[in-house]
């Protein structure tokens, strides 16, 4: 059994692309921000498009990731301290 987890991290910036669903030729290419994921929903991801009001849903193959925030600092200290057994 698997853990689904969502790929891309909600505030993570993407670029709409061609993916095996059909897409609104006029969204391809567009930029926007990730507003909506959770795991519960691993494949579907709701996307603010720049100078757009509304959200829209896209799944994981029809976005690619342009950039995303790193992680805050004490997050990324606390991956490299060791593990506790």
């Amino acid at each position: 059994m698997t853990v689904p987890i969502a790929v891309i991290p909600m505030g993570a910036r993407v670029r709409v692309r061609q993916g095996p669903l059909p897409t609104d030729p006029a969204l391809i290419g567009r930029t926007g921000t990730v507003v909506e994921s959770s795991e519960y929903s691993a494949a579907r991801y709701g996307v603010a498009l720049d100078g757009e009001p509304q959200v829209r849903v896209f799944g994981l193959g029809e976005l690619e990731i342009v950039q995303f925030d790193a992680l805050p600092p004490e997050r990324e200290e606390a991956k490299r301290r060791r593990a506790l057994p």
